[in-house]
């Protein structure tokens, strides 16, 4: 009942929000919470629909290609109680359609599938591998239908999963949780002794102290490592919370999981300690035995968090809960610290993580300069969210609201402000990263700007990047619903938004004036690149040209743009 309820409210707000259908709102609702962005960025970038319609979309309902991790996310959405081994059959077919064999089949695609296409076989043809993610999400539940054609379908196609209403509620649940403070949590390690010293206290730990800061390195049974998560369900109704907000969360069945897993269930899992990294943890307090206690060497420790080692840990978890005898044998290397400085906290955590992308967006949500600029947004209407789980609230206004996630309000500053719109449209964890340092590195020189003064001209410069961008995106729907218009504008966003900028523009009538000037000098650019790369024989693509430096200084050359020195 709660999760009927929950559901019909946001998707009667999204119907209203976003003048939708009663499925196309669904479609809408059920994507977000898996992308954890809010309905208008899924309405914006994600969803197939062009002027509220899914025509011409490919048989996709929703297509993100996360160019930061090379990503494509693929979603195909059903608002009914039920589905059939047809149904998951024509999704496949309709992915590898589009994606694996290049709309082979030349069905008419709409401007949002086609250029997704478009991005995705540039990034191929750079060179690039792009892992795949396959969501099929219905509005029923798993039990109504043959188990067996979920498990053969998930079973022979390691890139799809299958969510029913359930699954979608418990992501929901997941990002509502992520936002609450953390009860405090006690829990003892029991770290293993040597096998191979005869001494009287055979050695488990290597522990030492740095200044105020405790080390200890230990092995762990795996099964142990379980009951730490299994000890912070029990306390924090979640395990999400025992891992830190600056890792990327769980990427699922990857090459490097499945090989985990494989180890794991294989003959040789024993060698498990050998094959892996181990884990990372850092607690608020740590007490170390001076010596064995009854035999045993037990850590103490209060409110442990995982930093590093998140993707093996859920692994053996998921083992763990399938069959927990397998894991009978198995040990993991531990490294665990004691100390509660944010700054070495970060530190740890970005120098354990060096095969994972670092989530600025996480380490920066609570700033000074973010803090302020939320206030300074809310009081012009406008919910400015820096942490995981803002996406959805209980409160029943939420839904009116302007809705903005701050990673793209800071990625269309550095765009326009910065002058930097093809960085911006490159890496968006690169613009994070730069103003992370800004906001903790006295010596940067955006620190004067993030440093968390009151009296920053920064909020001011926020606010004008985000209305230029609204206007920006405004526009590019116009377009997008214009037959004749060029597709450039699927891809120009950031270049838009740094012309808008330059033009120094005021008033709504500027605003219009200016947006014609910039988007017909952008586009007879368009038209000579192209020539000039075919007349070399090299093919032109939007993607690349709109992520070199050439695109901006072409709009510098065509309107007579005077750049600022940084």
């Amino acid at each position: 009942m709660n999760k009927t309820l929950f559901f019909d409210g946001f998707i009667e707000r999204i119907k209203t929000q976003f003048n939708l259908e009663q499925n196309y709102a669904f479609e809408i609702f059920a994507i977000a919470p898996f992308l954890e962005m809010t309905f208008s960025e899924v309405f914006d970038d994600v969803s197939t629909l062009v002027d509220g319609k899914g025509n011409n979309d490919g048989g996709l309902d929703g297509i993100y290609l996360d160019q930061e991790e090379n990503k494509l996310h693929v979603f195909q959405i059903k608002n009914k109680n039920t589905i059939g081994d047809n149904d998951i059959h024509k999704f496949l077919r309709d992915y590898e359609n589009i994606f694996v064999t290049g709309n082979n089949s030349a069905i008419p695609l709409n401007k949002r599938v086609q250029a997704a296409l478009d991005q995705y076989t540039s990034i191929v043809k750079s060179g690039k591998v792009i892992e795949t993610s396959l969501y099929y999400i219905f509005n029923g539940e798993k039990s109504s239908i043959n188990e067996n054609i979920i498990n053969r379908h998930e079973q022979s196609n390691p890139h799809l999963r299958i969510f029913d209403s359930n699954d979608l509620y418990a992501q929901i649940e997941l990002l509502l949780l992520a936002n609450k403070k953390r009860k405090d949590v006690s829990f003892s390690f029991m770290a293993e002794k040597s096998n191979i010293s005869f001494k009287n206290d055979p050695q488990a730990l290597i522990s030492f102290q740095i200044q105020n800061i405790k080390a200890i390195n230990f092995r762990l049974k795996a099964v142990k490592l379980c009951e730490l998560l299994e000890n912070e369900i029990a306390v924090n109704k979640s395990i999400q919370s025992v891992f830190s907000e600056n890792i990327r969360g769980f990427l699922g069945r990857t090459k490097t999981n499945k090989k985990i897993k494989e180890t794991l269930e294989s003959n040789y899992a024993e060698y498990f300690p050998f094959l892996n990294n181990g884990i990372t943890i850092i607690a608020e307090q740590i007490k170390i035995p001076q010596s064995m206690q009854a035999g045993e060497h037990p850590i103490e420790t209060k409110n442990p968090v995982i930093v590093n080692g998140l993707q093996t840990t859920r692994v053996i978890y998921d083992v763990y809960k399938q069959d927990r005898t397998k894991l009978e044998g198995v040990y993991v290397l531990i490294r665990l610290y004691e100390t509660n400085e944010k700054d070495l906290i970060d530190k740890i955590t970005d120098a354990t993580n060096t095969q994972s992308p670092i989530n600025f967006r996480d380490k920066m949500s609570n700033k000074n300069f973010n803090e302020i600029t939320k206030t300074f947004f809310a009081q012009k209407g406008i919910d400015y969210l820096t942490k995981r789980g803002e996406i959805l609230s209980l409160n029943a206004d939420i839904a009116y609201k302007n809705m903005v996630h701050s990673d793209i309000v800071l990625k269309f500053w550095y765009a326009s402000f910065r002058e930097s719109p093809e960085e911006a449209k490159n890496s968006k964890s690169k613009v994070l990263e730069t103003i992370y340092d800004a906001s903790i590195d006295s010596e940067h020189s955006l620190h004067p700007l993030f440093n968390g003064d009151k009296n920053s001209p920064v909020y001011e410069q926020l606010f004008t990047a985000y209305s230029i961008y609204k206007f920006v995106l405004a526009k590019r729907k116009e377009k997008e619903a214009e037959p004749a218009s060029s597709d450039f504008v699927l891809y120009a966003d950031e270049l838009l938004s740094y012309g808008l900028y330059k033009k120094n523009v005021k008033t709504d009538a500027d605003f219009l004036s200016a947006y014609d000037e910039i988007y017909n000098a952008i586009e007879e650019n368009v038209s000579t690149e192209k020539k000039l790369l075919e007349s070399n024989g090299k093919n032109y693509s939007h993607n690349g040209y709109f992520k070199s430096s050439k695109c901006r200084y072409d709009l510098n050359q065509k309107l007579n743009f005077i750049e600022s020195q940084f």
